[in-house]
């Protein structure tokens, strides 16, 4: 299922907020980036390139944790910044490269046997989404 702005926009009213211009911004670059991890000042840029008008980065954050509340995206750590996505994206481990700075995902499917393994050694149940993992690319592993 493709969540829509619109989608979105009933989040936020079901949860009491009132629906502005600015909102509906936020919601349509949300609804309309399937698939990208956006931080929160590139979500503002392409809102204010929709309004046509100047819009708070601090109403940006607000919608984002008010649909973060609701189960409408998740967040995660991606280097210095935190970037939001749907939350009907497969969960996902981020492994980002701390040279080229590249993002990968990896299904968290595909990790079941380490988190078992960290789980049966330590107790630990980890949340593979919300921090990256940070190492060298392919790319610059062979340069």
């Amino acid at each position: 299922m493709h969540i829509t702005a619109d989608d979105l926009i009933s989040t936020l009213r079901g949860n009491g907020l009132r629906i502005t211009d600015a909102r509906r911004a936020v919601c349509g670059v949300i609804a309309r980036s399937h698939g990208d991890h956006l931080d929160a000042a590139t979500i503002h840029d392409k809102a204010i390139k929709e309004l046509g008008t100047d819009l708070d980065l601090s109403t940006v954050y607000r919608t984002l944790e008010a649909l973060e509340e609701a189960g409408a995206v998740r967040h995660a750590h991606l280097g210095e910044a935190a970037v939001y996505h749907l939350s009907e994206e497969q969960p996902h481990q981020h492994l980002v490269c701390r040279i080229c700075g590249s993002t990968t995902a990896l299904s968290a499917s595909d990790l079941t046997g380490f988190l078992s393994s960290v789980e049966t050694l330590t107790g630990f149940v980890a949340d593979v989404e919300h921090f990256a993992l940070s190492g060298v690319c392919s790319a610059c592993t062979h340069r």
